[in-house]
């Protein structure tokens, strides 16, 4: 019986050739990983159908909070990782996969008291003061969940009078400088950040002890679930951080700099999103 060529054979020659270089590689090792992780490198292509791409969806939305536009790069990515070897008669070419609908851009986001009460529920009963203090810093950041599990020490400074968080790392060590943004602490979490910073060497990860991203997702579902707060992501901390601002009447072109967005047309939703929560509220009286 003839050797079946293998998905982890696809992407490893997809990997070397067609994305090697490009800018797109990361998101694309990301992007197909979420299907080797599911299905393992020696699936074979042939079997890659409409079905396993049923399967693999039902997957992702049961393990991890991912949108259906994040869903279709996915599907996406396997489609080109497929074709590509196809072109070179390794395998047949990639079914039109079918796509999910992305609607509107999703804008869910938790008030200032569900936050409060998903820092305590991670308190007592779990204990987990690091959940406490993640969820909390998210909130009132709007940083990624990448971002604050790679936070630094030396990233924040609590000195002075602008105390600030330096994300992309401080302005004379930026890791990539186009993603640089220094964001105000809020009264909220000084104390919270001061407390991980005491006895901290500027290399040691802030949020070390939370985990990976994995570990960080579940352990959020849990505290949220246990709050009785409405069941969105933990993503949705950053959405908060927008629609508080937007609320509070901040400039755009400021709220853009603070969320590191490259486009106003991103921060613009936020503007949105309020002015239908104004519409529903004159409605209502």
């Amino acid at each position: 019986m003839a050797k079946q060529f293998t998905w982890g054979e696809a992407l490893d020659y997809t990997l070397k050739t067609k994305w090697a270089g490009k800018a797109g590689l990361k998101t694309n090792k990301i992007n197909t990983g979420h299907f080797t992780e599911f299905a393992g490198r020696s699936f074979p292509v042939d079997r890659i159908n409409q079905i396993q791409m049923d399967l693999f969806t039902a997957h992702l939305r049961e393990t991890r909070d991912l949108s259906n536009a994040t869903i279709n790069r996915c599907i996406t990515a396997i489609g080109t990782v497929i074709n590509c070897c196809a072109k070179r008669d390794m395998c047949q070419p990639a079914p039109v996969f079918d796509k999910h609908d992305e609607g509107e851009r999703r804008m869910f986001w938790f008030t200032q008291d569900q936050v409060e009460d998903m820092c305590l529920a991670a308190l007592d009963p779990f204990a987990r003061d690091e959940i406490a203090d993640i969820i909390v810093t998210a909130a009132y950041t709007g940083m990624r969940e990448g971002e604050l599990l790679k936070l630094k020490a030396q990233d924040i400074d609590l000195d002075g009078a602008a105390p600030r968080i330096h994300v992309g790392g401080v302005p004379h060590l930026k890791t990539k400088a186009k993603n640089y943004r220094a964001i105000p602490i809020h009264p909220r979490i000084r104390s919270v950040l001061a407390k991980r910073l005491e006895h901290a060497s500027p290399s040691v990860k802030v949020f070390d002890d939370v985990g990976n991203k994995d570990q960080l997702l579940l352990a959020f579902k849990k505290v949220r679930d246990y709050a009785q707060a409405p069941a969105y992501n933990f993503h949705d901390l950053r959405h908060s951080f927008g629609t508080w601002h937007a609320i509070a009447g901040t400039p755009m072109r400021t709220l853009m700099g603070l969320m590191g967005h490259k486009r106003i047309e991103t921060t613009l939703h936020y503007s949105k999103h309020t002015d239908k929560a104004a519409e529903a509220a004159m409605a209502a009286i």
